[in-house]
């Protein structure tokens, strides 16, 4: 009897065992079938530069062919809206993040020969050209990605921003395109929308002054 019960315990801890040991091995193997590796290069047009997204390699601003490529920049830039030259220096957006999690974006330089970084407007976003040339920006508003309307951190985050007057409202600059100087501004109560490009990157800027 006695040895009847030390068996059916010693049967009763393996099992035990080998169930813990499956429980680990699946969860394991779903964390590893959920890590995706990212590795998006992205060129820029005109440049021999390009923007890389990666989980193996640091995101940045790269150099050369996508195999062969090398690090000019560390940051997470963006491609979404345009980058240009100037100077000797690339100007593109570049993201990061506050500790509330908000997003900004500023514009950023950087020089295409020693890879150093300037920040030429904080807290403004490059949209394009538009069709006389000049570059243009969108300041004091918060993007999309932050949810202004209904982010509550995004609602604290804009009270304590003298330059952020409403949710989805900003300024758009328009730039010399060889002094980045601002040369117009024009209000406008919401700066990401749909109609942005046929108002501002579809038109000459002496079409937009009127």
């Amino acid at each position: 009897m006695n040895r009847t019960k030390f068996s059916m315990n010693a049967l009763l801890v393996v099992v035990i065992i080998f169930s813990a040991l499956a429980f680990v091995f699946t969860i394991v193997l779903v964390d590893l079938a959920d890590r995706r590796a990212v590795n998006e290069y992205i060129p820029i047009e005109g440049t021999e530069y390009a923007i890389r997204y990666s989980s193996l390699e640091p995101n940045g601003l790269y150099k050369g062919p996508e195999n062969t490529c090398t690090l000019v920049a560390e940051g997470n830039f963006g491609s979404d809206w345009g980058a240009f030259t100037v100077g000797g220096k690339l100007y593109l957006n570049e993201y990061t993040s506050t500790d509330l999690g908000v997003l900004l974006c500023s514009i950023v330089g950087v020089e295409m020969n020693t890879g150093e970084k300037t920040v030429l407007y904080r807290d403004t976003v490059l949209r394009g050209r538009c069709a006389s040339g000049e570059p243009v920006c969108v300041r004091g508003a918060m993007l999309p990605a932050d949810f202004p309307e209904t982010n509550s951190l995004g609602r604290l985050y804009r009270l304590t921003q003298k330059n952020i007057a409403s949710p989805n409202g900003g300024e758009v600059l328009f730039l010399d395109p060889q002094t980045l100087s601002v040369v117009y501004t024009v209000p406008d109560d919401n700066v990401f929308s749909d109609g942005f490009a046929e108002r501002y990157l579809q038109k000459p800027l002496a079409e937009v002054e009127r």
